[in-house]
């Protein structure tokens, strides 16, 4: 089937994703001129304006498929915790509708991303997105979380998918990628009509799942200690980040009746911090067997970490 979005909106869509200097390269390739004094948000209507319909031909066979490969390397990387963005929430806000809500967190930052795909907006689906390249329609690696999200929902088929080229080895991509409910322990009750997407392929697939929830660390051995300092209003905090070494974990639970070895996985290496007080109070060193219980975090500073321990106890 061929895409029924005009190839004047479509490059449109495309450009977003491209900066200022890739946008000038572009003004450069078919000799425009006079592209030098135009801002970022100018240079798509220049480009499109100027460029014969030909052009625009060839500009779309020329950039599509390197575009929406980053852009869905970007997503990837994104589903298993290795982007400076994580994913932290998803919501089916209308199941009838297709439409998904996605939040995703950085450093200090938030971006919401929302797309609807149904029979009848498939040829250029409802969406919307914080970022600059979705909030104006392009094709962003939010936008991609999206679609993966939709398609493992059952909410389209590829086979009714024209809009965009896609790489030979998408459905192989997403393949592993499974929708799963986060294990929160006692709080799973509540948040059993949460999601979580999950790439099963990736090395961090089984630390992924557990993000944002309480877990027990029931053995680790520490292979590195680190004394680091935080600001925060002017407060200057002491606190040690800590490498432990073959990594039993699992969802904290509130009975030992509610224990599940199925629910236990192994890691190879993991980060954990702890108070300077809890430090003081344990003396912790190299080789020493840790159990802690905490909250698994992932930020774009110090990527995926056992933080909010309270308590170590040494085996």
């Amino acid at each position: 089937m061929k895409r029924q979005v005009d190839n004047n909106t479509y490059l449109k869509y495309l450009l977003q994703s491209l900066t200022v200097d890739e946008l000038k390269q572009v003004c450069r390739d078919f000799q425009i001129k006079g592209f030098s004094k135009f801002k970022r948000a100018d240079l798509f209507n220049f480009i499109l304006d100027t460029l014969a319909e030909e052009e625009i031909e060839e500009t779309i066979e020329q950039k599509e498929l390197g575009i929406i490969s980053k852009e869905i390397t970007s997503a990837i990387k994104k589903i298993n915790g290795e982007d400076r963005e994580t994913i932290t929430e998803i919501k089916i806000i209308n199941p009838k509708n297709h439409e998904i809500e996605i939040i995703f967190s950085g450093f200090n930052w938030k971006v919401g991303s929302f797309l609807s795909i149904t029979p009848n907006n498939i040829k250029d689906p409802e969406r919307d997105c914080d970022c600059r390249v979705g909030s104006n329609m392009g094709f962003c690696s939010h936008f991609w979380v999206g679609l993966i999200l939709s398609l493992k929902e059952g909410y389209f088929s590829l086979k009714d998918w024209t809009l965009t080229e896609l790489p030979e080895n998408f459905e192989e991509i997403i393949s592993p990628i499974r929708i799963s409910t986060p294990h929160s322990g006692a709080e799973s009750a509540t948040a059993s009509n949460k999601r979580q997407l999950i790439d099963e392929s990736s090395d961090s697939a089984g630390l992924v799942k557990y993000i944002n929830s309480s877990i027990s660390i029931y053995e680790g051995e520490i292979l590195n200690i680190v004394e680091k300092q935080s600001e925060f209003q002017g407060n200057i905090s002491v606190y040690y980040q800590i490498t432990l070494k073959n990594v039993r974990l699992g969802p904290r639970i509130a009975r030992k009746s509610d224990y599940r070895e199925d629910d236990i996985i192994t890691v190879k290496e993991l980060n954990v911090r702890i108070s300077e007080k809890l430090q003081n109070d344990n003396q912790l060193k190299k080789k020493d067997k840790i159990k802690v219980n905490g909250k698994l975090d992932k930020d774009s500073f110090s990527g995926i970490m056992v933080k909010n321990i309270r308590k170590v106890q040494k085996l």
